[in-house]
């Protein structure tokens, strides 16, 4: 029998949560990403996932953030799920009020902000997906983001022939920058997978430790 084609994932975990598990549904967070992967690709064998993603600080109004994070990740680490680290830096601006306001000399009003930035992880995605597909691991390579800024090595690797799938976080409302990245396929994360591809509730690392899923993720 004819072995199956292969496929390796790499998951943009911030555009995976703010595209679906942030608000539209968080009652999945507690995603199995390796779970997830094999029921998108069904007719394929995934020999790898990457999830790209970088440590959160606690936020004044959501102090457990972080401590969530790491808990979800320890969960994943019991998989073959493989977690590429970036960083998050607090960039402190000045951005125009909303709606727009002019004070006493014309000028638009603005406010300091300070935002969280995520930093490095779609350079070593892109930075995987390349030396990945150049040594050939699998036969075809999926990426899961919505970011553009994927788009380049996209087209890089379908101009030398690769197999590009785009594993969508948004739907039909994906970037359409992504039409001229030479993908083979569009994938769509519904409602329904994310919701048969959970972890277990309880788990135990490789030192036998156990892992609960955070009780605020219900």
């Amino acid at each position: 029998m004819r072995a199956r084609r292969t496929v390796m994932v790499y998951v943009d975990g911030f555009a995976l949560y703010k595209g679906l598990l942030q608000h539209e549904f968080p009652q999945y967070r507690w995603l199995d990403l390796e779970a997830l992967s094999r029921r998108l690709f069904p007719q394929r064998e995934v020999v790898g996932v990457k999830f790209f993603s970088a440590p959160v600080k606690p936020l004044t109004n959501n102090p457990g953030i972080g401590q969530r994070q790491q808990v979800y990740w320890r969960a994943l680490r019991t998989t073959n799920v493989e977690i590429i680290e970036g960083k998050f830096n607090f960039v402190k601006q000045y951005l125009p009020l909303h709606p727009e306001q002019l004070d006493a000399d014309g000028r638009v009003k603005t406010i300091r902000v300070k935002r969280p930035e995520e930093k490095g992880s779609d350079v070593a995605l892109a930075t995987h997906l390349l030396v990945d597909a150049f040594e050939n691991r699998a036969d075809s390579y999926a990426v899961m983001t919505n970011d553009s800024d994927l788009v380049p090595p996209m087209q890089l690797l379908s101009s030398r022939g690769k197999s590009l799938a785009l594993v969508s976080v948004a739907r039909e409302r994906y970037n359409k920058a992504f039409e001229s990245a030479g993908v083979e396929t569009v994938r769509q994360v519904r409602r329904g997978t994310l919701a048969a591809s959970q972890l277990p509730l309880t788990l135990r690392d490789s030192e036998g430790r156990t892992i609960r899923k955070p009780p605020t993720w219900v």
